[in-house]
């Protein structure tokens, strides 16, 4: 990737990796503090297994982010790449809700937009940076961080206090 395409980004990749990093520990405390009443509850052990999912994948994209030197169309590859076992963990989730949910219909529109919001703009941007190799793409895929951020603290809510209501 030319030193044009990444100007300014470093900065950005390291503060979203940490503060990934930092909610993927926040998530795996709320996980062993109330293990016993998120066992207790169908497919609660999936949202949070997405959730770390979903962090490892913005952990691993900010790394990606830190590479020197690499061309664009490669940085999209790897972003599609890690982007495979968090599109796992949310579909297995998705799964576990429709099973398990009162309001079936309610809670699949809810969890689709949500991880939709989350993942799709890594998919966009990785493609774009795979095809088009602009700075398009690495936009989109902040945005995917960005949003992923969001949607991985209101699953921390979740573990940590709105289980215990």
């Amino acid at each position: 990737m030319d030193a044009t395409l990444t100007t300014g980004w470093t900065d950005f990749a390291v503060a979203m990796a940490g503060a990934a990093a930092a909610l993927a520990g926040l998530v795996m405390v709320a996980l062993s503090v109330n293990i016993k009443e998120i066992l207790a509850l169908p497919g609660l052990p999936a949202r949070a297994a997405a959730a770390v999912g979903s962090l490892v994948l913005v952990v691993v994209t900010g790394g990606l982010l830190l590479v020197p030197g690499q061309p664009a169309p490669v940085l999209g590859f790897e972003i599609l790449v890690a982007l495979v076992p968090a599109i796992a963990l949310h579909t297995v989730s998705l799964n576990h809700r429709m099973r398990h949910a009162q309001a079936p219909r309610l809670s699949l529109s809810l969890y689709l937009t949500a991880a939709a919001l989350q993942l799709f703009p890594f998919v966009l941007g990785g493609l774009l940076l795979v095809v088009a190799g602009g700075s398009v793409g690495l936009f989109l895929v902040a945005a995917g961080v960005l949003l992923t951020v969001i949607g991985s603290m209101l699953d921390a809510w979740v573990l940590m206090v709105e289980i215990l209501r």
